[in-house]
Formats: C-alpha cells, structure tokens, sequence
C-alpha cells in the first residue's frame, strides 16, 4: 500500500501533521462493566423505517475488504493535490487531541465522544482545507459531528452525523475569509444535504463487538416493511444520482442508467379486505441483529439522500457504501480502532471525511444539471375515507358532505391506515393503527369494546395519507396525527388525550381541536393520536411574512385571550405558551394546540400570569419558544 507523503522535517508543522496521521486508539480503552445491566438493546427499526419507498431500499450487501485501503489512497490524493498546489498546514488554532488517551466507556454516548475527540472534529477540519479551503490559515470547519442527544439514561446505541453549518455569518473567524461562491456551495450542501454521513455508536459490549464481526460474505438483504395485507402502494422507480468518483464501483451498470427527476404518481393497489397484525400482548426481548442496524442506518441514509454509514462500538467498526441505482450496500472488512497499520485508525477517518465531502460535492453537482421537475401539490396531512354507496349523496359534491357525517364515519371505524408519500417515503404498505381509544366528537365519547379482528373490510378503516392528494371520489379532510414513539412521548400524549377529552365535554368553549381517537401500530408500537387540522402556527405566519418566526404579532390577541380564560374557566392550565402552539386557520378562527403538559391547577395567581404570558407573546416581547412557567 502506498504511503502518505510526509512534511520536510524542518517544516514547523511536521511534527503535528505526523502524529495527527499515525494515531490510534489507545490499548486500554475498555467497557465499564458496572454498566452492562443497564445497556439494554432495542429494535433500531423505527416507524419511519418501513415506509421508505421501495426503489430507495436495500437489496443487496457486497462484502468488500478493498473499502480500507480505498480511502487510505483517498486521503493521500488529497494530501498530495493539496501539496502539489503550494498550500501549506498552519500550527494557528490546532486544537486537536494528538495523544490518544484511554478512556472508560459507559455506554454509546461516552463511544460516540471519545471518537468525536480522537477522530471526528480533526478529520472534519482537514476533509474542509482538503477539499473546499485550502488557503485558510487556522482549522475553523463548518463541518460538524453532531450526536442525537434525545434519548435518556445509559444507552446501548446512539445516532450521530456529519453535517454542514450554513450560518456562516453567524461565526466571524469562518466567514472573514469565505468568498462568495465558497459560501453559496457551503448553503447548498447544507440545504440539500443536511446530513452529510450517519453513525451508528453502540456501546463497547460483547453484543455490540459480536454483531460488528459478522457478515463477511455477499448477501441478498430482506428489508422489513409493514406487515399490512391487501394493500400496497407501488411507485416509480426513480433513484438520486450517484457521484461519478467514488471509493467503489457498481456491478450493476444497467440499473444505474435510472433516469432521475422525472415527474410521476404512485399507484395504490387495494383489496376488498386488509389483513392487520395483532396486537402483542406482552413485550418479548429483543435480540439484536445487525441486519437491523444496517436497516436503519440504511433507511437514513436514504432519508437525508448521503451516501456513507459507519457502525462503531469503541472496539470495532465497519464502513458502508450506498450505492443507489443498485441498492446495494458495499460494507468494509472489519476494522480494529486500536492495531490498525498502513493506514493508521486516524488516517483512514481523514480519508473517510474527505471522501464523504468529495461525494456531496460531486452529486450537488449532478442535481444542478438536472432540469427543474414538476412539483406535486402537497398537503401537510389528508384523511381520506370510502363512503358506502348507500350513505354517499348521489348529487352532492364530495367536498360538501356534512361535517357530521365524515365525524361520524371516523369514529365508527377502528382501523387507521396510515400511508406516507414525501421525500424518501412512499409506504410500499400501508401501518395499521388500532383504535384504543373513542372519539372526542360529541356523542361517541363513549368507551366501547374495540373488535379483536385482524380482517378490515373497506367501510371500515380510515385511510390517511401523510403530505400527499389523491383525486378519489371519497370523504376528505385536512387532519393531522400526532404520534409517540417512545414511553415518555406517551405517556404525555396520553396526558393530552385525556384533557381533550374533559375539554370536549365543555359547552361554549371555543378555540379547541376535535380529536378523533387514539391508536395504536401493532408492529412499532407507536401511538397516534387523530385530530382535525387547525391552521398555521402564529410562528410559521410570521416566517412566511419574511420575519425569522423568533417573535410573533397578531390583531387577533382578544380572541386567543378567550380561549385561554375558557381554558382556565374549565379548570386547565396550559403550560406551554409559546408561537407553535398559537394557531390561526384559514377562516379566522383560532387555536391553541398541544396540551401535553396542561394539568388541572388553575390557581388565580397563576393563571393571571399565564395570561400575561399569552399578552406579552403576542405583542412581541418574547421570544417563540420563551415561556416561564409559574
């Protein structure tokens, strides 16, 4: 394998050049055992996961070893270019680790910082002089890793990415020496692809460095849709555009001739009846595969259109390729952080940033030569339900069916197809949501025996497609389904539910959404509550205005104020005012969502102040996500 070119000794950075590219991972970095209770693995396969259009997911997995040495010749081509062009490496604000340290790792998030420290933050640095800036002086990036920081307590595998800053102006040493066309290419990349790479960290466990060593051979690759029956969606296959260049090639040079952008519509395919799963009745414990990691790193991937994804626990790692025209997953040999040689750990990780910038730049390129297609009209969220011909108005227009009516077709059915068609997503099935829970709507606010059937004829589920129309003689309505993913998410959108459900039985109250019910997915778990569509936040208005959305104005204060003194009349405190939860819809009419948080303490003093906390909102004098709750 070819060597890196070095520095001359007498140049002032040579010493810091060498031990930045010859380092790894220190011998004694370990697990800390007295965590391994608490690390407690999870299906990674999320709700979103199943529902990636089927041309954009994963057939195939290419076992290749080349991968490692593929990216060692990557960031010698760059150092060498970089060289070759007279640039030099500057000592001016070289903050980087150079020293590996050992390091005790609790779980994937102590995994994900120390390899921010060793690796990510100086490998970002030298892939932006490499390949963007190389005549700056000091090591300013606008490239940053950042790590997903939702979840709580000790966690077995995490999320992090590479992604690119676009507020330039916002950080004085990045943008005094930015021209124009640097800075225009750093917002595209920015606009365009949001995350450049995805990581997937886990903790330094024996299941963890297990699962990393396995796959070493070509597999075909089984991806894990919704288990809905009867009911499918099929959609033109129309892949992104992959870079010309790239550490890898394609065995399947027929299917990467796919055209790309051109315009065109899914077809749905329904049977009479759908086939639901069933509800567990008790949770199993799960046993991890890495066959579902790579799923959802996969499914990210797709998400944010990047190309590479690693899965690293400390101890192990693998690198994977995405090639799109062939859906396949080119994934590296087994790569050991700690005796790694020709590349070093550290180089290989500047040869993996630098090609990840190279990618995005080369397909920022391919999608600016590709002409302008025709948008599809989209709406945020759209129920859509078959009306029986026998209750169907035979003269009446679709559109001016009586509300009650669609109020009462909802609530009377149990099933929720829930269908998504924007960006990456275009559910090959649709999820199935059971009812757990009634209807708000005046007279159906009742709690019955939902039926335990797995078998839905067509007058008896809800079909909502999310950010999608379709012309069908069918009852619609702009709907919106707010959904829990995890226990705590549920746990307040219980909270929700139940105070929608005191309000819907309050005469004269004004400015409340109608919910339809709870559900609840059999195979992800996740719950959905289903509500009428209320409007546009006061925050996205003023963002649509040409303001930033940070502080909101509206002529209509005195009718958000009645809404509130309705609300503590009623015996509910808000507590969370803020701009997003302000809504104003298309007749005037207004709002106030998101009741996770409300509770039944209606003390004078504190609902005085909350009401002056809706005023000072509204005239301006906070900002968007500023509420101090009393």
């Amino acid at each position: 394998m070819t060597t890196c070119r070095m520095l001359p000794a007498d140049d002032p950075f040579a010493s810091f050049f060498k031990r930045s590219l010859e380092a790894n991972y220190d011998p004694d970095i370990s697990q800390n055992e007295t965590s391994l209770q608490y690390l407690i693995p999870t299906s990674p396969i999320s709700f979103y996961d199943r529902h990636i259009a089927s041309h954009l997911t994963l057939k195939c997995i290419i076992y290749r070893p080349p991968l490692v040495p593929s990216l060692s010749k990557t960031c010698n081509r760059a150092i060498d270019q970089f060289l070759d062009g007279g640039y030099k490496f500057y000592r001016t604000h070289y903050p980087f680790l150079l020293t590996p340290e050992s390091e005790l790792i609790r779980d994937s998030h102590t995994t994900t910082i120390h390899y921010r420290e060793f690796a990510a933050d100086l490998c970002a640095a030298y892939a932006y002089k490499l390949t963007l800036h190389p005549e700056r002086e000091n090591w300013e990036t606008p490239f940053n890793f950042v790590e997903d920081v939702s979840g709580r307590g000790l966690l077995f595998t995490t999320e992090a990415w590479l992604a690119v800053t676009s507020k330039l102006k916002e950080r004085h040493e990045l943008i005094e020496d930015v021209d124009e066309t640097l800075e225009k290419k750093i917002q595209d990349l920015s606009r365009k692809y949001p995350r450049l790479a995805t990581w997937q960290m886990f903790a330094m466990t024996d299941t963890a460095t297990g699962m990393l060593q396995t796959l070493t051979k070509d597999t075909s690759f089984n991806w894990e849709t919704c288990r809905t029956l009867g009911y499918k969606t099929i959609h033109p296959s129309i892949y992104p555009p992959d870079a010309k260049r790239g550490v890898v090639h394609s065995r399947d040079p027929k299917r990467s001739k796919a055209r790309v952008g051109t315009s065109a519509t899914a077809t749905v395919k329904a049977n009479k009846t759908v086939m639901v799963p069933r509800l567990s009745s008790q949770s199993k414990q799960y046993r991890p595969e890495f066959r579902h990691y790579i799923q959802h790193a996969w499914a990210t991937a797709a998400t944010y259109d990047s190309t590479f994804m690693i899965f690293h626990c400390g101890r192990y790692e693998r690198i994977g390729f995405r090639h799109r025209a062939s859906q396949t997953l080119y994934l590296s040999g087994l790569i050991d952080p700690i005796n790694m040689k020709d590349p070093s750990y550290r180089k290989l990780h500047i040869g993996l940033h630098v090609a990840i910038v190279q990618d995005a730049l080369d397909r920022l390129a391919l999608s600016n030569l590709e002409p302008k297609t025709a948008r599809k009209r989209s709406v945020d969220h759209v129920d859509e339900m078959e009306i029986p011909k026998s209750k169907r108005p035979k003269d009446t227009p679709v559109d001016e069916v009586d509300s009650s009516e669609i109020d009462d077709e909802i609530a009377n059915r149990d099933l929720m197809l829930v269908t998504l068609d924007y960006g990456a997503f275009c559910s090959p099935t649709p999820s199935s949501f059971l009812r757990i829970g009634p209807s708000w709507v005046p007279g159906h606010a009742m709690p019955k025996e939902y039926p335990k059937q797995t078998r839905f004829n067509v007058h008896e589920y809800i079909r909502l497609y999310l950010k999608t129309s379709r012309p069908r003689r069918v009852m619609k309505r702009d709907m919106v389904v707010k959904f829990a993913f995890t226990k705590e998410q549920e746990k307040k959108m219980f909270n929700e539910y139940r105070i929608y459900g005191e309000l819907s039985f309050e005469e004269g109250l004004e400015g409340i959404v109608t919910v339809h019910g709870m559900f609840r997915d059999p195979e992800s778990g996740a719950v959905g509550m289903l509500m009428n569509e209320a409007g546009q936040s006061l925050r996205q208005r003023e963002i649509e205005r040409g303001g930033d959305g940070r502080q909101v104005t509206t002529s209509r204060r005195k009718a958000f104020r009645r809404v509130l003194k309705g609300l503590h009349k009623a015996g509910i405190r808000h507590h969370d005012i803020r701009s997003d939860n302000l809504l104003i819809n298309s007749r005037n009419e207004v709002f106030i969502i998101d009741f996770d948080c409300a509770d039944y303490e209606v003390n004078p003093e504190n609902t005085e102040r909350e009401m002056e906390c809706l005023d000072d909102l509204l005239e301006g004098k906070y900002e968007h996500d500023t509420y101090y709750s009393y």
